[in-house]
């Protein structure tokens, strides 16, 4: 870097100090006026790359830097918020040596439109190529297409939002009543991208209230929408509205999915996406397992992960039925699912009912040991760990039906409590037969941190669970129903 030898010791020093993480920099001249804007995924090596490469670089680079005497960084989580940050912030201060952007008449923009009362009560958010409306807010522009496709492709999975042309106008004080030139919900709703206003389906406040949040993303303030999700959420817990709760926590962690670092140069497909999915569900299982503290022998760090979780659903001991849910390297697995029906009837006994739903399913465990013909993978392979809905006395009941199968020392067990979203782990090495004193004194309980993804890990699969469960006593329920109504009218 022999070039840095004619810059000012402070630069110098900036610049072999440059941080090791996503984000932009800032050239500045000597009268601290910004030269130039650039983006990183790794502000270290692309402000090196700088120097090392210099008689390489592009003229206007080169000239850049002669006039460079200060730099300055600005850190972000991920390579995607970097590019939503240089495009802002050369939109602010119009660098002179950005000039590919300032030329701007060939590259493209996110255009978020802006609601005009009884022209356009649900605005949209598309892209463009022309600065033509006054009533729109524009981020860019994007020399390349492909990231700006992928930043909005990203944002409406998390953030529905309209696209269409559809004339879409509140006529009244009903806030769903719309006037519109159809009322037909389009593909977009269907699979999840638009909450379809033209039906009805949303109200102006709500779809305003989605529509800030896709303003602060897009300005960088993903924080923001975070703790206002967080506190969403805490007071859906707090009501014992649990499902909602799920619902916030789940968009939270898109979020996250969303700002992920990702290769924002070219297209990311899929693919890309799940392997970045994967990787964070890699990290989930690995801090599970050391946040849960178990021996080192009792959890297997490894590919093929699997955990099984139990769950009970009746109504005062009516039509009882029992689910089992499956995961396997943190990916859910509804083809290794099974549900019981609970044999013990008309007993609102739920340690029962799940002794019953374990102990046939791993009965199917020792009978698939001697099978020679095809196994149910279901059950002839047994979990890393199982978890239970509930607490102390549904974790005592599970050790019991373990220790009759001379399981209890291989797979890991915990329950996992609604209310405070605890978890009970049982102590190994028990000495007592005792019931009463193995369910008193004979647990520990963890708390996970609570915006960790082993904690989202534990709750996605108790919650699928709880699902797969009341689906299917809520179906024998209704044939119950038709049935006794049969009787009545055969009678």
């Amino acid at each position: 870097m022999k070039f840095l030898k004619t810059k000012p010791e402070q630069f110098i020093e900036k610049v072999l100090s440059a941080p090791a993480s996503p984000g932009c920099y800032l050239y500045m001249d000597s009268e601290g006026e910004i030269l130039y804007v650039g983006k990183a995924k790794i502000l270290k090596n692309r402000v090196k790359s700088y120097f090392t490469n210099y008689p390489k670089l592009d003229p206007r680079i080169q000239a850049m830097l002669e006039h460079a005497f200060d730099i300055q960084y600005i850190t972000v989580d991920s390579e995607f918020e970097a590019l939503l940050l240089e495009s802002n912030l050369i939109k602010k201060y119009v660098p002179k040596y950005n000039i590919m952007l300032r030329d701007d008449k060939n590259y493209s923009y996110i255009k978020v439109e802006k609601a005009i009362k009884g022209v356009r009560d649900f605005p949209r958010i598309r892209t463009t190529r022309e600065k033509d409306d006054p009533n729109a807010i524009y981020y860019g522009p994007y020399p390349n297409s492909l990231p700006l496709k992928n930043i909005l492709k990203r944002l409406r999975k998390v953030f529905p939002y309209v696209s269409c042309n559809r004339r879409l106008v509140q006529v009244s004080s009903d806030p769903l009543k719309i006037d519109t030139n159809n009322s037909v919900p389009c593909l977009y709703y269907h699979i999840g991208l638009c909450q379809a206003p033209c039906a009805s389906l949303i109200s102006k406040d709500e779809y305003a209230k989605n529509f800030r949040n896709i303003i602060k993303f897009l300005d960088g303030r993903k924080g923001e929408i975070i703790a206002e999700l967080e506190k969403e959420m805490t007071q859906y817990s707090k009501a014992m509205d649990y499902e909602n709760a799920a619902k916030i926590r789940d968009r939270i962690n898109d979020i996250k999915y969303v700002t992920q670092n990702v290769k924002i140069d070219r297209d990311v497909d899929d693919i890309i996406v799940d392997e970045l999915k994967k990787e964070q569900r890699e990290q989930g299982i690995n801090d599970l397992i050391a946040e849960l503290g178990f021996p080192a022998d009792k959890l297997k760090n490894h590919s093929g992960f699997k955990i099984e979780c139990y769950d009970i659903s009746n109504i005062q001991g009516t039509n009882p039925v029992g689910a089992m849910t499956v995961m396997v390297d943190g990916v859910l697995r509804p083809d290794l699912y099974r549900r019981f029906k609970i044999r013990l009837k008309n007993t609102p006994d739920d340690f029962a009912m799940l002794q019953e739903m374990l102990s046939r399913r791993f009965r199917h465990f020792m009978a698939d040991q001697n099978r020679e013909d095809e196994k149910d993978e279901s059950f002839s392979v047994l979990p890393d760990l199982i978890i239970i809905d509930g607490g102390k006395g549904q974790l005592a009941a599970t050790y019991t039906i373990l220790k009759n199968f001379k399981l209890e020392d291989l797979i890991p067990m915990v329950g996992l409590a609604k209310r405070e979203e605890e978890i009970f782990k049982v102590l190994w090495q028990f000495n007592t037969d005792d019931w009463p004193d193995l369910a008193l004194k004979r647990f520990k309980r963890v708390f996970l941190p609570r915006r960790s993804e082993s904690l989202f890990l534990v709750q996605r699969i108790r919650d699928e669970a709880h699902r797969f469960g009341i689906t299917f006593h809520r179906k024998l329920r209704s044939k119950q129903m038709v049935r006794e109504l049969d009787k009545i009218t055969n009678s």
